[in-house]
């Protein structure tokens, strides 16, 4: 597909040569004999005006553009085609070859010039800076009857990177669509054949039918939540957040299964009593709920859930980040423009997560291994709505685990105007 921005380049391009040509004519006095000397010299002054103004032009365009003979000798090459093949060559080379160090482009341009091709060759071409990667859409054609030929690239490493994003985002919600449906229409298909007369019978299956559709549910609005933040459609609303309220009311949405498996909850908010944070109380009520979430799903029974809470200061938020092992995971940085952060930390006995597990923490439906849980459940979409959460709100996460070690999530978020009102003496920021 040729876009609109490529035929307006193309028109520029031919433009730039055929001033460029007039102009070689010109100079060497090969038009029109009845032209004086006078009006030559006016006429090459006036084309040499010009070819600044399109090689200007031909400069500011975000796409890559080259144009080369039928020898490889650059003749025109602007600052974004260098950007686009991470030149860092200087501009005295003169050789196509040389400037652009990539045998798979080389050879597309050799092949077109020795067939004397006129049709536009469209390729995706990759360049490898250390361990990125980028990847370029390249439009190769020869300029109408000229010995000249066109190079025009965009850099597309993201758009690739969305595309893929995107098979991969169909592939699963595919895959997690279908499971649940294919389940109720299991169960409801029994019924129909005879289980529902059968009382005891029918009552586990609705309970399943209802639990696969409660998932359904549950997934669906993951999924809008998730998209509404991914597509600017999240808009922060600031408000005085009763922190204490929030995370009582938090951990009673998990009553029943706390106490089905015993689990000892310890709380440590109590230098929390007295103060108020600013933020928007959806966004880390959400943040608050999934980190409880996941630690009462995955931590076995008789075991431990520990919370802790208080405010941190910039400099102690980066000591933080900075005593970290390296096995720890961090998402985004301590925001420098911030001078107290909430501190919410909760730590489990559970199961625990392998290192490479925990790399891929955050990704849209990726789910720890659930052989090592009785019911994973879930929608894999938690853990990635928080990240985009903490973005929203310039916040940091830390993960910490080992498998069979139990794990620890962290969230430091930066206070979000009104001031701390802390009931300590001095009335400064509670240390850690």
């Amino acid at each position: 597909m040729i876009y609109l921005s490529t035929i307006l380049i193309f028109i520029l391009i031919i433009t730039l040569i055929a001033f460029f040509l007039y102009y070689f004519l010109l100079k060497n006095k090969r038009i029109f004999s009845a032209f004086s000397d006078a009006d030559i010299n006016n006429k090459i002054k006036e084309n040499e005006n010009f070819l600044k103004i399109y090689k200007n032009i031909l400069q500011q365009v975000t796409d890559g553009i080259a144009v080369i003979d039928e020898n490889k000798n650059i003749i025109f090459v602007n600052s974004s085609f260098r950007k686009n093949i991470r030149s860092g060559l200087s501009d005295n080379v003169d050789r196509f070859e040389l400037l652009t160090r990539n045998y798979e482009l080389n050879n597309i341009i050799n092949k077109i010039i020795e067939n004397n091709d006129s049709n536009i060759i469209e390729k995706k071409i990759s360049y490898f800076d250390k361990a990125d990667e980028k990847i370029v859409s390249c439009k190769i054609f020869k300029i109408n009857e000229t010995k000249y030929y066109a190079v025009i690239i965009r850099d597309i490493t993201y758009i690739q990177k969305i595309e893929n994003i995107k098979s991969a985002f169909i592939q699963n919600i595919s895959h997690e669509i279908k499971t649940p449906i294919t389940a109720i229409t299991g169960f409801i298909e029994t019924l129909k054949d005879g289980a529902l007369d059968n009382k005891e019978t029918a009552v586990k299956f609705f309970n399943i039918i209802d639990h696969h559709a409660k998932r359904l549910n549950s997934l669906i609005d993951d999924l809008i939540v998730l998209t509404n933040i991914e597509t600017g459609g999240a808009s922060l609303k600031i408000e005085e957040i009763d922190l204490i309220n929030l995370i009582e009311n938090s951990l009673q949405l998990f009553e029943n299964e706390i106490r089905a498996k015993n689990l000892k909850i310890i709380k440590n908010l109590d230098c929390f009593d007295g103060a108020a944070f600013f933020s928007d109380f959806s966004k880390i009520n959400q943040i608050v709920i999934n980190m409880l979430q996941n630690s009462v799903k995955y931590t076995e029974h008789d075991g431990k859930i520990s919370i802790d809470l208080y405010f941190e200061t910039n400099s102690g938020a980066n000591n933080i980040i900075a005593d970290l092992s390296e096995t720890s995971i961090v998402w985004g940085t301590i925001d420098p423009n911030a001078d107290n952060f909430l501190y919410i930390s909760v730590e489990d006995t559970g199961i625990g997560v392998s290192y490479p597990n925990l790399l891929r923490l955050g990704e849209r439906f990726f789910r720890v291994d659930s052989s090592h849980s009785a019911d994973p459940g879930g929608t894999g979409l938690g853990l990635a709505i928080i990240k985009h959460i903490l973005k929203l709100l310039n916040g940091t996460a830390i993960l910490q685990s080992s498998l069979g070690n139990g794990f620890t999530f962290t969230v430091l978020i930066p206070q979000t105007g009104g001031t701390n009102r802390l009931n300590d003496k001095d009335n400064n920021i509670m240390p850690a």
